[in-house]
């Protein structure tokens, strides 16, 4: 029997949650052992959903921020942005953490505190091995976390980041891969009936036309004649009697329309992650225009709802009400995802330069390049004028260096 701790500031523990589903303590991995090796033909397909969602949060940098400067000297900010616990950096702690969240539907990671009451780590935990729990009398939600050696933890959900692909209630939550069973079991049968048929050669079928006169046990002696024999050339030798004949008949081991059973598999993944179908590798119905907009639309429809939900949650558990109030605030670096098309790229930098969103020397940090004289000036279009010049009603000439007329050369003025 695993050992309990004392359940803080309550006599009475609390009742468990109830789950509605059954299966909500099993994992992708279990889930294919439970379910037979069969359902590997598709889970390869949630595996590359998940692969992608969880490495595109993997590469976005989150930081902390007081107003629009970032925190630096706060650890809780190299906390998330470089080294969440010991074992861990921080974009394996985004990838493995949202890896919970996409395969049983909900992913935590426990708040560990130092002998001075400090934050020092976030611990990921196997959520399988996390009840919610909510206490009777003030309705607080709990959570009674089992430790690999047996102990039962309770703790408070401030002490705990927790993070759903899907919850009604904000305790439990609906897992992706059950929502796909069926479709996985789907490509399972038909690729279970695909190699069964090509076990018992469908795909080879001879068809025997035998005259009219020649029946009963001489068209049986025939037919073991002709087998014998087309066993024992491996198909390459044929002899038939007198007026009897031989075609080959080409059946296909599945019908046409199955197909695309992978393509259909793909498509009904991408929907329930909310994945544009080519990141999944259908590229059936893509261009390379569509691609550029599907993966704009990733970035909107998919990734921002969960990073979203990652600054709601980083900034009630990891900040403190008067710290929010003084403007603190975590938050992703969500066009780091964007970086590796070069011209798109290009394009946004044009722009935030053009019109004054970013500086030359902060686009240059960026891309670790050393800064430029002038470059910490925001210009705007007119044509790139210094801000400060333009509010003031004037034109930028072609003897302005940095929004600062240069004095007349020696004699300019003379008549």
């Amino acid at each position: 029997m695993p050992k309990k701790r004392r359940w803080p500031w309550s006599r009475d523990e609390p009742a468990p949650v109830k789950d509605s589903a059954e299966s909500l303590r099993a994992a992708l991995l279990p889930w294919i052992r439970q379910n037979g090796a069969s359902c590997e033909l598709g889970a390869d397909v949630i595996y590359a959903a998940v692969t992608r969602i969880a490495g595109a949060l993997g590469t976005m940098p989150v930081s902390l921020y007081k107003g629009r400067e970032e925190a630096a000297q706060d650890p809780r900010h190299w906390m998330l942005h470089l080294r969440p616990n010991r074992r861990m950096s921080a974009a394996s702690f985004k990838r493995a953490l949202m890896g919970w969240v996409l395969t049983e539907g909900r992913g935590y990671a426990v708040k560990r505190f130092d002998a001075r009451g400090e934050l020092r780590e976030l611990e990921i935990v196997d959520p399988r091995c996390v009840t919610p729990l909510v206490e009777q009398k003030s309705r607080e939600l709990w959570y009674a976390v089992t430790r690999e050696d047996g102990v039962i933890e309770y703790l408070h959900s401030m002490y705990l980041l927790a993070f759903h692909h899907m919850t009604l209630d904000g305790i439990s939550a609906l897992r992706p891969v059950d929502i796909l069973k069926g479709a996985v079991q789907y490509v399972s049968d038909i690729r279970d009936f695909s190699l069964e048929n090509v076990k018992n050669g469908i795909s080879r079928v001879v068809v025997l036309e035998y005259p009219t006169e020649l029946s009963g046990d001489r068209r049986k002696r025939s037919v073991q004649e002709f087998l014998n024999l087309y066993r024992e050339s491996g198909g390459q030798v044929l002899a038939l009697d007198a007026g009897v004949k031989a075609s080959r008949l080409d059946a296909s081991p599945i019908e046409s329309g199955l197909r695309d059973v992978e393509q259909i598999t793909r498509s009904r993944v991408a929907t329930v992650y909310n994945l544009p179908p080519h990141l999944l590798g259908d590229y059936s119905d893509a261009t390379a225009a569509s691609i550029e907009q599907q993966t704009i639309e990733f970035i909107t429809l998919t990734m921002q709802p969960i990073v979203t939900q990652w600054e709601e949650e980083l900034d009630y558990k990891l900040l403190t009400p008067e710290e929010l109030n003084a403007g603190m605030h975590y938050h992703f670096d969500v066009e780091a995802y964007l970086r590796g098309d070069s011209a798109a790229t290009a394009t946004r930098d044009q722009a935030a330069i053009r019109t004054g969103k970013r500086t030359v020397n902060e686009l240059r940090a960026r891309d670790y390049l050393p800064p430029v004289e002038g470059g910490d000036m925001a210009m705007i279009s007119k044509d790139l004028a210094p801000v400060s010049l333009v509010a003031a009603g004037l034109t930028i000439s072609a003897d302005a260096v940095n929004g600062e007329h240069n004095a007349p050369k020696e004699g300019e003025n003379d008549e």
